[in-house]
């Protein structure tokens, strides 16, 4: 069989690209693999692509002799895009055992598979097509360079489309294996929150429940003190209630991105200041001290008024919670590079590395507890980490066990504040 038989190409450089700065500019190529047992026609299919270029890059043509060779460049270039195949090498069938071999063993839908034979006995179209997955027949005698051309430019485009599909349906397949996850962090969220706020709502629940039936029933033979002392208890286990619920909502608006703020230039020592009175009389029961100067130059931050005093509320009454009998907390406003501090220092058992690294989770529930048999949610230190961070500050806890902790708050300064002269 002449050259000419095996590949009946024409002059038909017009349909190739020239090889323009092929020395200046290395592309990235496609992988083509050609196998047949006739060293002639890898030599001419080499010649007749030498100028291809398709999408920007070139062809890198890899050779094999025989099915078996082919079976071992599959395996050193996973990433050939198109397979220029014959059919009759070391038995009348190889090639077609080949295609059965990628499709099947190697499980490789994308690469494009052309077979080109020049025994089309052996291996007739119309059988080939519909048995074999494959995704062209060519007669080498029939096979012009033009024709040529139109079958690797198909099968190439054919090829990057797939790839391209296959990219896009992976990225989906991660987004919705990201999302599903999210959701099932979500169902397990909200069935903890559900059962963790039936849970400290059922107690003191059931504490007003418990009173006021023994009001009801004793009524008109129970003391004045006596009835005082258990509506006390009452408003006590109300209030309970009622801060785990605002809890619950503060929550339930920070996670929905339901929170909306307005940062403006706000003093922090006067919003301060009114927080510590308030806290004094509070700690009096607890002979705590809570010592505070309040600064005459002003401490300016871009702050949202109201969710900062929800913040240092609840940083000041953690640490009057927490804090043993006859003991003192310092609060302290500072300025460090362009930002405005704030510090609350208490003298209690301070924190183990263990609590420190759940300090500010949901639901959290510490080694320390209050000194004073006062309530705790578990969501007062993950609030204010949340609003902290929604007004673009920062919070955090230094601590050793034994030594006390102090909680440490801070805000971008306002650049309206100047010291006084």
């Amino acid at each position: 069989m002449t050259q000419e038989d095996k590949l009946n190409f024409q002059d038909d450089d017009d349909f190739f690209a020239p090889e323009d700065n092929a020395n200046e500019q290395q592309l990235d190529a496609w992988e083509m693999l050609i196998v047949d047992d006739e060293e002639d026609v890898h030599q001419v299919t080499q010649f007749a692509l030498s100028n291809y270029v398709f999408q920007g890059k070139r062809l890198a043509m890899i050779n094999a002799y025989s099915a078996e060779e082919a079976k071992t460049r599959l395996q050193q270039h996973p990433d050939i895009a198109i397979i220029i195949l014959d059919v009759v090498m070391e038995t009348n069938d190889a090639g077609l055992k080949l295609v059965e071999y990628i499709r099947d063993a190697l499980r490789n839908r994308f690469v494009r598979i052309i077979l080109r034979t020049g025994q089309p006995g052996y291996a007739p179209e119309q059988e080939v097509i519909l048995k074999y997955d494959i995704n062209d027949y060519q007669n080498k005698t029939e096979l012009s360079k033009t024709k040529f051309f139109t079958v690797v430019t198909a099968g190439l485009r054919s090829y990057s489309d797939m790839i391209t599909i296959e990219s896009y349906r992976q990225h989906l397949e991660e987004r919705i294996t990201e999302r599903t996850a999210e959701l099932v962090k979500l169902n397990q969220d909200k069935n903890e929150f559900l059962g963790i706020a039936a849970h400290d709502l059922r107690n003191p629940l059931s504490a007003i429940q418990g009173y006021a039936e023994e009001i009801i029933e004793y009524l008109d033979e129970m003391p004045q003190e006596e009835v005082i002392e258990l509506t006390q208890k009452i408003a006590l286990s109300s209030r309970q209630m009622s801060e785990l619920l605002t809890n619950l909502l503060d929550v339930n608006a920070i996670e929905s991105g339901k929170t909306y703020l307005s940062l403006q230039e706000h003093d922090m020592s006067p919003i301060l200041q009114l927080l510590v009175n308030h806290y004094r009389e509070r700690a009096k029961t607890k002979d705590i001290k809570l010592h505070f100067q309040p600064q005459e130059n002003g401490y300016s931050a871009f702050i949202d008024k109201g969710t900062i005093q929800q913040v240092l509320d609840n940083l000041i009454s953690n640490a009057v919670k927490y804090s043993p009998l006859s003991k003192n907390i310092y609060i302290r406003l500072t300025r460090r590079d362009n930002r405005v501090r704030c510090e609350i220092q208490d003298e209690g058992p301070g924190l183990s590395q263990a609590d420190q690294q759940k300090l500010f989770g949901k639901f959290t529930r510490l080694t320390a507890r209050p000194t004073g048999c006062e309530h705790s949610t578990g969501l007062g230190l993950f609030i204010v980490k949340r609003l902290a961070e929604a007004m673009n500050g920062k919070v955090w806890c230094e601590s050793e066990l034994g030594q006390g902790a102090t909680f440490i708050v801070e805000f971008q300064e306002s650049k309206l504040w100047s010291p006084k002269l």
